[in-house]
């Protein structure tokens, strides 16, 4: 891979580890960037084999580009970039409150002040940047939401700016573990919110962890905390002119006798009830994902998930490239939000899923 871009700079926090630092190999594809959203032109030459443009933590921005070897072409797209301080601080200081970061996020490139991009499949010979003032669509929710950025792992919010509109700026503030009352103490809501301008769609999926009563301090019960805790987020949202969706947790597969048992009973039931409560769109994911995971069997459902298949929770590309196609089906089909689609969209149903053994995009 070539790149005439400009080479990488460091975070300038000292408490701030560089992901330029962790990735040297990668230093040529960082641009430094503001917080905010760029619309990035983004110059390819062909190798023959279809191509796909990833940003930031593997977000899945374009895919497939056909493109001959040797054949140039330029694709823009929108990334947005940001850092863990919050963008509207209370305190008169230089830098405020920022996100509680954890585990590898010192070490990803979801929180620094670069524009990182990655291609498969082609020659990255070159991009640009140009700031830009984007509708955003922003993600709150846990590890089958957040961008995964190692081994087989993927997850349908990282897939979605593929099947929306180029204009559209996604935003992903998941994170794996997270549940809706860690999301608030390790203040990724107030940093969601933070960046939330009028008009901006919020994405809500939480459940999977919410839902374990061995973690005490952050269980919510489905018939108490929880969905006064979705009650609570779709306030926030509201107050602040956004347009919140509520989702449902993608189901787990657990196969009985051919047919996936609901590991979330009570939960994506509380979701539903706290949208038609609260009048507020409802993507069941639960419900699609375990019609695909049926559609596909016990045997080939396997091969939508990661570790080789021996995760029961957790997807790899094509089980989270399959789901967010689901989730934008959705999005783009409600008119008040006005979302639009991908030119490009393609027809995904899931009694009909594509079968994974085609499926050609690789993470990179």
């Amino acid at each position: 891979m070539t790149a005439t871009v400009a080479s990488a700079q460091t975070v300038t926090d000292p408490a701030f580890v560089s992901p330029v630092a962790a990735r040297p190999d990668l230093a040529a594809n960082f641009k430094p960037a503001a917080p905010g959203d760029y619309e990035v032109t983004v110059a390819l030459r062909g190798t023959g084999t279809p191509a796909a443009i990833w940003a930031e933590d593997r977000r899945l921005m374009v895919a497939p580009v056909a493109l001959k070897a040797g054949e140039t072409k330029s694709v823009k797209v929108i990334v947005n970039v940001r850092n863990p301080y919050l963008v509207q601080a209370e305190q008169d200081v230089a830098k405020g409150p920022k996100v509680g970061l954890r585990g590898s996020d010192e070490k990803d490139f979801s929180w620094d002040d670069q524009l990182i991009l990655r291609v498969t499949g082609a020659e990255l010979v070159g991009f640009e940047l140009t700031p830009v003032s984007a509708r955003r669509i922003l993600i709150a929710g846990d590890s089958t939401v957040a961008d995964q950025n190692g081994s087989d792992y993927a997850s349908w919010g990282q897939m979605l700016p593929r099947f929306l509109d180029a204009k559209l700026s996604v935003a992903n503030h998941a994170r794996s573990g997270e549940t809706m009352k860690s999301f608030v103490t390790s203040l990724r809501w107030d940093k969601l919110l933070s960046e939330l301008r009028a008009g901006d769609v919020v994405l809500i999926q939480f459940g999977h962890n919410d839902e374990k009563k061995q973690w005490p301090r952050t269980y919510a019960a489905a018939d108490g905390a929880y969905p006064a805790w979705l009650s609570a987020f779709v306030a926030d949202v509201r107050q602040r002119g956004g347009q919140p969706v509520l989702v449902t947790p993608v189901a787990r597969r657990a196969f009985k006798d051919g047919k996936v048992e609901n590991t979330h009973a009570g939960y994506d039931a509380a979701v539903r009830g706290v949208a038609r409560q609260l009048n507020v769109p409802l993507i069941d994911l639960t419900e699609k994902t375990t019609r695909m995971y049926e559609s596909l069997g016990p045997d080939v459902s396997l091969l939508a998930f990661g570790n080789k298949g021996a995760d029961k929770t957790h997807h790899n590309g094509y089980g989270a490239y399959t789901i967010a196609c689901y989730v934008a089906k959705e999005l783009t089909g409600f008119k008040d939000l006005k979302v639009g689609a991908a030119v490009d969209m393609p027809a995904c149903s899931p009694d009909k899923p594509q079968d994974p053994k085609t499926f050609t995009i690789t993470l990179p």
